[in-house]
């Protein structure tokens, strides 16, 4: 009876650190809404509602795609096959993505534009929840990965201007090398959300001790979530253009190539990188 006991207290409750993904994700999306929210509403001269949801739209896609994955699986981690955790995913990312079409939808105001940026936003949502269909450490590893992606996005603009300085740009410097230290800029950024990708997918998915393939394709997911940002961004752009006035505007900003080939970049890097790290044996 005593051997009984002790045994269940001492097997560990499965956990995989996704509640904290999932509040890190809500966190995100409620900071990346109100950010845009507050330039629409509190700048003076702040361009109107409409450019200004579709400026603020990419970054609003792509929380709203890696939060839904998160609540997805969260909700789906007891499935045992991969058609339960989809079935289960599609449900979650759809109730997650009717409750944030009807905030961006209130946040941004009226309009048939708006509409179809907020019908875009949902099914980015859907899209996550597809992605429960992995396996739950793979999902997990690359969710943690996604988040220092995102953060390194924005600390890497925060800090622009002073590596553009480094970078040979700057004020005082020649047009030529202003443009090339843009360039060097866009080929730096997607290089280190890359590494991140690859060597925090790689920590957090070690512990399970997995196939090494799995390394290289974990370390991609984020490039994969990025491109189907950039993908959803296009179709809304499209539709867009075809059904609105201000449409041929929203495609141009919605369709992007520099940020294709940021998620293009990520996807390589983190993918090549997390196999590259992945198959490394860790020291004891």
């Amino acid at each position: 009876m005593a051997d009984d006991t002790l045994t269940e207290v001492e097997t560990p409750k499965e956990s995989t650190g996704t509640k904290t993904e999932v509040y890190l994700g809500l966190l995100w999306l409620g900071i990346t809404v109100f950010t845009a929210y507050a330039s629409i509403n509190g700048v003076k001269g702040a361009p109107g509602p409409l450019e200004s949801a579709i400026e603020a739209m990419p970054d609003v896609i792509s929380t709203s795609l890696v939060t839904a994955a998160s609540i997805a699986a969260a909700a789906s981690s007891r499935a045992a096959s991969a058609l339960g955790r989809l079935f289960i995913g599609l449900a979650a990312g759809a109730a997650f993505g009717v409750v944030t079409a009807i905030g961006v939808r209130f946040a941004y105001g009226p309009g048939a534009s708006v509409t179809m940026l907020s019908i875009t936003v949902a099914a980015a949502c859907v899209l996550g929840g597809v992605f429960a269909m992995l396996p739950g450490p793979m999902i997990d590893s690359s969710l943690w990965a996604m988040t220092w992606v995102l953060f390194a996005g924005l600390i890497l603009s925060v800090l622009k201007t002073n590596l553009l300085l480094l970078l040979g740009g700057g004020p005082n410097a020649t047009e030529a090398a202003q443009a090339t230290a843009e360039s060097r800029f866009l080929l730096l950024q997607p290089i280190v959300a890359g590494l991140l990708a690859a060597m925090h997918s790689v920590r957090w998915l070690r512990p399970e001790n997995p196939p090494v393939f799995w390394f290289g394709i974990t370390g991609a997911l984020s490039g994969i979530y990025l491109l189907a940002t950039e993908g959803l961004g296009h179709l809304g752009g499209k539709v867009l253009s075809s059904t609105t006035p201000d449409g041929a505007a929203a495609d141009a900003l919605l369709t992007n190539a520099d940020k294709l080939k940021y998620a293009v970049i990520v996807l390589a890097v983190g993918g090549v990188l997390g196999l590259l790290i992945g198959a490394r044996k860790p020291k004891d």
